[in-house]
Order: C-alpha cells, then sequence, then structure tokens
C-alpha cells in the first residue's frame, strides 16, 4: 500500500527506469564474454571446423569472388583455413586493416603466411604495404560478433567499426559467424547498426529475417 504525506495526499511512486540500449548491451556483452572463456581450445577447434564446413558447401561461397573475411581473437571462430584455401583457388580474399588516415578498416588482402602485424586493438592485420580493395567490390563479408539473433541483428564490441565498413559495402552478402552459445533470443539494435543476411554457427545455418 502506498503512504502518505503529512496532509493525507498519497506519496509519488518511485519510477524504475528500463534499462537503457547501451546498458542492455554492455550486460549482454559480459554474458557472451563468460560463455565464451568458459570454452575449451578442442571445442573451439572443432566447432571452427564445422563453420568452416558451412561456409564452403554454400551457393554464396561458391559465387563470391571477392570475400572479406577476419584474423580471429583468441575466443573467435578460426576461418584462416578456409580463406587461404580460397586464396589459392583464386578468390581475392581480403581481411580487416585500420586505416589511420580514415579512422575506419579497410579490405586489406589476406597475405598467404608472413605478412600480419598487431594493429592498433590487438587484432592482427596485413602490413601496410599489402594492396587493399574497394569495400563496395566485396560480394561476400563473414563477419564475426560477440552476439547474435535469428533476425541478424549483431552485438560487436562497442566501437562501431564493423558497422561503418558494412553500410559501404553495398554489394557483399553478410554472413554473421558465430559459436552456438553466442546465438540469444534478441540482439539490442539501434538506427546506426547493421544486420546479417546470414547467421551460421557449427550446428546451424538461419537465413536472417526481420
Amino acid at each position: 500500500m502506498a503512504g502518505s504525506t503529512g496532509d493525507g495526499s498519497p506519496l509519488p511512486c518511485p519510477v524504475t527506469e528500463s534499462p537503457t540500449i547501451a546498458e542492455r548491451k554492455a550486460g549482454l556483452r559480459k554474458e557472451i564474454r563468460v560463455a565464451l572463456a568458459a570454452m575449451t581450445p578442442e571445442v573451439r577447434a572443432q566447432d571452427s571446423t564445422r563453420i568452416r564446413e558451412a561456409i564452403q558447401a554454400s551457393d554464396d561461397w561458391a559465387a563470391a569472388e571477392r570475400i572479406l573475411g577476419f584474423v580471429p581473437l583468441a575466443t573467435e571462430p578460426d576461418l584462416l583455413p578456409l580463406l587461404r584455401v580460397a586464396a589459392g583457388a583464386g578468390k581475392t580474399v581480403c581481411v580487416p586493416r585500420w586505416d589511420p588516415a580514415s579512422g575506419t578498416y579497410e579490405a586489406a588482402q589476406l597475405p598467404e603466411r608472413e605478412g600480419l602485424q598487431p594493429g592498433p586493438y590487438g587484432v592482427l592485420e596485413p602490413c601496410a604495404f599489402l594492396p587493399s580493395l574497394a569495400l563496395e567490390r566485396l560480394d561476400l563479408i563473414l563477419v564475426p560478433g560477440l552476439a547474435f539473433d535469428r533476425h541478424g541483428w549483431r552485438l560487436g564490441r562497442g566501437r562501431g567499426f564493423y558497422d561503418r565498413l558494412l553500410r559501404l559495402a553495398v554489394s557483399a552478402r553478410r554472413w554473421g559467424v558465430a559459436f552456438d552459445r553466442q546465438v540469444v533470443d534478441s540482439v539490442p539494435n539501434e538506427p546506426h547498426d547493421v544486420n546479417v543476411h546470414i547467421l551460421v554457427t557449427p550446428r546451424f545455418c538461419w537465413s536472417a529475417t526481420d
């Protein structure tokens, strides 16, 4: 029962504010990082193999001539074996490289073995002498993230770099790449966020729909 003031009028009810989108994103990032840290290297390697096999079997992969993949962080699916096979088969294969002039990431050619160096955020990237490809020319982008939902919404690491990159790659099919434990019921999203067309995990491959 609500209380009252000394004159008999009711006390104002306390207002409970809903978490903001930024707060919801921060909480989800923390939750997923804990789940990823619990994966053993053996499970991560097995699941990465399943993801590579699913991508390689797809029509989008077969049709793509210009591909943007990624060099994985320790807790991300490892696509490098597949990317190197594709490069050896004549596809143009790139991974993100920081461009200090524009303050954004560009698509830089993946070197065969050597030629990767740490970027400003601790991710390995191609050395500066390796050529880049205009984002508008990409056919397929394999997109990492912390969390995804089945509508294709993606939770990144909070800097927005991938969203800016994806908006410029206007002709590319966008495939979200994740482990099963990174798929959640709903990812909070904002107008500047960009979703993916397909989501692939070790056990599932979904066509994302709004």
